[in-house]
């Protein structure tokens, strides 16, 4: 099965809306070691930002070191998860996409995990006199490649990771013009020269884009680069959480929730150290399966939500707020879990900043962090 769907937008083979946003040349936004998890280390590379194609090669052979495909069933579409409260089980309607004419089933389990992340719906946002657009408007899901845009003036509505890495694959591949319109504030980044920074836009009028500035420019393409939206349009009403980018969901200890601590969600929160934070979360979910965590009563863990989510609007401010922030949580989870310690992500994070601040045309060009497993 071919498992690299970059490039790819529409459909797949089996008619269904392909997910990946993934794009030519992409590599990770941080340091591998960043996200290495240590029951199996990262084969050693002469850069610490690798391609996607080396994370999924990454991903397939810890897929196969641990004999984990006997258990994957391939090409199954979920689509609807409920709860029988009477027999205490979940009702999961699935759809055989390898078999064309096959009817839906109903298998039932125990307990529900979702793994399905938060970025995948992409947060469409529209301004006035969008239709009069000349030009392409779409979102960064479905960019594809930078060279289509050479010789194009292209407009980034957003200012984080998305629209800074479009902007350097846009530079390289000799788009005519770049401009990246933040919120609320710019990046600060040493851009291409090619680069320039807006304030927010307020309107399209064909060509014309204007800004609150009182500026406006002209433009061939719009990508907004304006994250995403948390949708389980898979589950029942009383099994979604419903909240916006953040470091601290609506769940227990990040996985559980409260509403029915049978079903559990990993990786719903913003995060930089994605395979290791998922990996600590699945041994969490681990441990509750088992009945190695014992869960408190719904009440606790409400209170507990509360005070992680007010614990991040006072306290999360920029981006080395953001990681530590991360870091409290993933040291909670090394402490329930027993796992190895995972502390100096914090100082490689501070150096990613340092570096990106200082140099961010090359800062991905470097080989010297190194594994905390090693």
């Amino acid at each position: 099965m071919n498992m690299d769907v970059t490039g790819k937008t529409g459909v797949d083979d089996d008619g269904l809306e392909v997910h990946s946003p993934m794009y030519k040349n992409l590599r990770l936004n941080g340091p591998k070691e960043t996200i290495e998890v240590p029951e199996y280390l990262f084969p050693e590379t002469d850069t610490s930002y690798p391609s996607r194609e080396y994370l999924l090669d990454y991903l397939q052979s810890f897929t196969r070191h641990f004999d984990l495909m006997k258990y994957i069933k391939f090409q199954t579409w979920i689509e609807w998860v409920r709860y029988n409260n009477e027999q205490e089980v979940f009702e999961v309607t699935i759809r055989d996409l390898k078999c064309e004419n096959s009817e839906n089933v109903v298998e039932l389990f125990d307990y529900v995990i979702v793994c399905s992340g938060h970025h995948n719906y992409p947060n469409y946002v529209s301004y006035p006199g969008e239709e009069t657009f000349l030009g392409q408007i779409f979102h960064a899901k479905f960019f594809v490649d930078a060279e289509r845009y050479s010789g194009k003036r292209v407009l980034l509505v957003g200012a984080k990771y998305s629209a800074e890495d479009l902007a350097m694959h846009l530079s390289k591949a000799k788009a005519s013009k770049v401009t990246i319109s933040y919120n609320s504030a710019p990046t600060g980044l040493k851009l291409p020269d090619i680069v320039d920074e807006r304030p927010r836009m307020t309107e399209i009028e064909g060509p014309t884009v204007k800004f609150t500035d009182g500026s406006s420019d002209e433009y061939d393409v719009i990508i907004y680069c304006t994250g995403y939206l948390y949708s389980f349009p898979f589950l029942e009403e009383d099994l979604r959480i419903h909240t916006k980018d953040t470091l601290a969901p609506p769940l227990y200890k990040g996985v559980v929730l409260p509403n029915n601590p049978r079903l559990l969600m990993v990786g719903m929160m913003s995060n930089f150290c994605t395979c290791a934070l998922h990996w600590i979360q699945c041994h969490l979910c681990a441990m509750i399966l088992k009945g190695d965590f014992a869960l408190p009563a719904k009440e606790e863990m409400l209170k507990d939500i509360e005070t992680k989510q007010l614990d991040e609007k006072n306290s999360v401010r920029d981006f080395l707020s953001t990681v530590e922030f991360n870091q409290i949580y993933m040291d909670d989870l090394v402490e329930i879990t027993g796992k190895p310690n995972m502390h100096g992500f914090l100082d490689m994070f501070k150096q990613v900043n340092a570096d990106r601040l200082g140099e961010f045309v090359t800062h991905k060009d470097t080989d010297k962090f190194k594994s905390l497993f090693r």
